[in-house]
């Protein structure tokens, strides 16, 4: 493909923090408190120069909100980010994670009942040991980054607050090897199908797979018209037990779905995944008040965000194209056209087509377009 991809591999690792006595308790939402009053006050300079907010306002965040330096640091970068993520628009900050770095923590293993990892934080004064409980497939991860020989290491760790809970997240690297990608994984998302893959085999679509995601959109149907009736009896207690519901089965829905792309994403040699910047898409989607409704509903980005963290982990490339006119394209012509219904016809070469199949080829060929090699003949098996 002549294109050489190389980075860095980034992945969150979750742990649940077991219990914390009072005394522990207080002191994360003590200091939780004083780190979103100064990543505020800090977003409200809204400047996107991480050395410039430093000189402008570093000093006074530490008169004000009495954080260690580490702290500071981590809240000015963080409002850094939510700057650039809201450029050209006013936003407020409700809530935060608390980002720690690697000179205000560590994680060792102990031979204890509760559970082997302990988690090292100072926040405050001195420092306090926090139990984690981490699942299987975190441990592994874990037990590689904390040994001498292993290819990932630690990096820094996110203490997120969640309905009374502790949580940290553990950012987790190691590096990306040169690779010369030999099979690009086009992924179209949309209503009737929630993805759409296909590979491109020595430039030829093959083994089109469709992921509806039904289970999903059947669960957001009911559990909008529920909250609906629940908001009409002002019955907010029941409205968010349902709201957390929901979001664990969409969760699981979107876990599996994503699991299942990237298996079939590394049966293919050196695949890199393909997927389009959703800038727009929402926006350009007008088909009446209730399909709207229901595609509006549709988390493509967390799906998009479940798959890239699932391929890292298994070293495979997620690059993000803005290619033009993929449901519209014919991807063996190349003639741009107006689409209706499930199937894509071009009034050029005859091709017929289904559209998402067509528009998800056209996403993985949007990698290799910088080769010249064009479009090619319809493949087998569509």
């Amino acid at each position: 493909m002549g294109r050489s991809l190389k980075a860095e591999v980034k992945v969150a690792v979750q742990g649940k923090i077991l219990n914390p006595n009072k005394e522990k308790r207080h002191k994360l939402n003590v200091v939780l408190e004083k780190y979103l009053k100064a990543v505020k006050f800090f977003a409200s300079f809204k400047i996107k120069d991480k050395e410039l907010l430093q000189q402008k306002a570093y000093e006074e965040a530490r008169r004000r909100f009495g954080l260690s330096s580490t702290l500071t640091q981590t809240a000015r970068d963080k409002a850094v980010e939510l700057v650039k993520a809201n450029e050209g628009r006013e936003f407020h900050v409700h809530e935060v994670s608390m980002r720690v770095n690697y000179r205000a923590f560590k994680l060792v293993r102990r031979d204890t009942k509760l559970t082997p990892y302990w988690l090292y934080l100072k926040l405050d004064g001195d420092g306090v040991w926090y139990p984690v409980q981490l699942g299987e497939r975190q441990r592994q991860m874990i037990v590689d980054a904390l040994s001498d020989d292993g290819e990932w290491s630690l990096q820094q760790v996110e203490l997120v607050k969640r309905d009374g809970e502790w949580y940290a997240y553990f950012t987790l690297e190691k590096p990306f090897k040169d690779f010369e990608p030999q099979t690009p994984i086009g992924i179209d998302l949309g209503e009737r199908n929630l993805a759409t893959v296909i590979a491109l085999v020595d430039d030829k679509p093959t083994k089109g797979t469709f992921f509806k995601g039904s289970r999903l959109k059947e669960v957001r149907h009911r559990h909008f018209n529920i909250r609906r009736k629940l908001q009409e009896k002002r019955r907010l207690d029941v409205f968010k037990r349902l709201r957390g519901r929901e979001r664990r089965i969409v969760n699981h829905e979107l876990h599996v779905i994503a699991k299942k792309i990237v298996e079939y994403a590394k049966q293919f040699p050196s695949p890199v995944i393909v997927m389009e910047k959703l800038t727009g898409i929402r926006e350009n989607f007008r088909r009446g008040k209730e399909l709207n409704r229901r595609f509006h509903s549709l988390p493509f980005r967390k799906l998009q965000k479940m798959v890239e963290y699932k391929a890292k982990i298994q070293g495979i490339k997620v690059v993000y194209i803005d290619p033009k006119n993929t449901s519209k394209t014919c991807h063996r012509c190349g003639y741009v056209t107006h689409v209706e219904g499930r199937e894509y016809r071009c009034p050029k070469c005859g091709l017929k087509y289904n559209r998402d199949l067509n528009a998800s080829i056209n996403v993985a060929r949007a990698l290799t377009r910088g080769t010249g090699r064009g479009y090619v003949n319809t493949p087998k098996g569509r």
